[in-house]
């Protein structure tokens, strides 16, 4: 398995940084966390084809994890031509957002309809599937204003917290890596996750990737050992 940071920063391209998303590759082929509006060009400075993708999962709907979702369908309809399945999760009015997004960019492909299954799963905090045979279980992510919810994901033995104010009680257990936002290098607010809160109280796991990085949370952070402040296209294998 190998876990790729196609992107590390905050919405506002902190430090020059592509928006934060993650590229996994594991025996059942290739999936993605989040895909900004700079997913797109990380994939092509890989070298990797986006078509390999068979999943998306969106942790929430603000523009830096969802902005990339129609330059990876243009790519799909008029590059690539794709016919393969995708599948896609993410919380509630994930399916409305993503053709809304669609229709704004591209209308008339949009109209046209995909060439390729398209199977869009909204999930609610608590609920467990099987997506691209992995087994995903959503939870609440301190972040988003009611209606609208943020999730952390555990997919297999990977967690991803997404943007959140606190890493959710149980995502970690087991894991054997953590991708975590780190937005701040002071104290957490009730949104996002800050260095100064995150380093009294990390996961027990084995590994833990930092991203989602403020320009200052960037350049201070001194990781201990089993924490690393990510770049964007670092990889880990495990």
């Amino acid at each position: 398995m190998r876990v790729t940071a196609l992107g590390t920063a905050d919405a506002f391209c902190s430090s020059g940084r592509g928006h934060t998303a993650w590229l996994v590759d594991d025996e059942r082929g290739t999936y993605a966390v989040d895909f900004g509006a700079t997913a797109l060009l990380a994939l092509r400075r890989l070298g990797r084809d986006p078509q390999d993708l068979g999943a998306v999962h969106f942790t929430h709907l603000h523009g830096d994890p969802i902005a990339g979702w129609p330059f990876l369908l243009i790519d799909a309809v008029h590059r690539a031509h794709r016919t393969g399945p995708l599948a896609v999760t993410g919380p509630s009015g994930t399916g409305a957002r993503l053709h809304d997004l669609w229709t704004a960019c591209y209308a008339s492909s949009a109209r046209r309809g995909l060439p390729f299954p398209l199977e869009v799963t909204e999930l609610s905090p608590g609920e467990s599937g099987r997506f691209a045979g992995r087994d995903l279980r959503a939870f609440a992510a301190a972040h988003m204003r009611p209606p609208e919810v943020a999730l952390s994901l555990r997919i297999g033995p990977l967690a991803f917290t997404g943007d959140t104010g606190a890493v959710p009680d149980g995502l970690c257990e087991g894991a054997a890596m953590a991708c975590i936002e780190c937005t701040w290098l002071g104290p957490s607010t009730g949104r996002h996750l800050g260095w100064e809160t995150l380093r009294e109280n990390l996961p027990r796991v084995p590994r833990i990737l930092l991203a989602h990085l403020g320009a200052e949370a960037r350049s201070g952070i001194v990781p201990p050992p089993g924490v690393q402040v990510c770049e964007d296209l670092d990889f880990v294998e495990l």
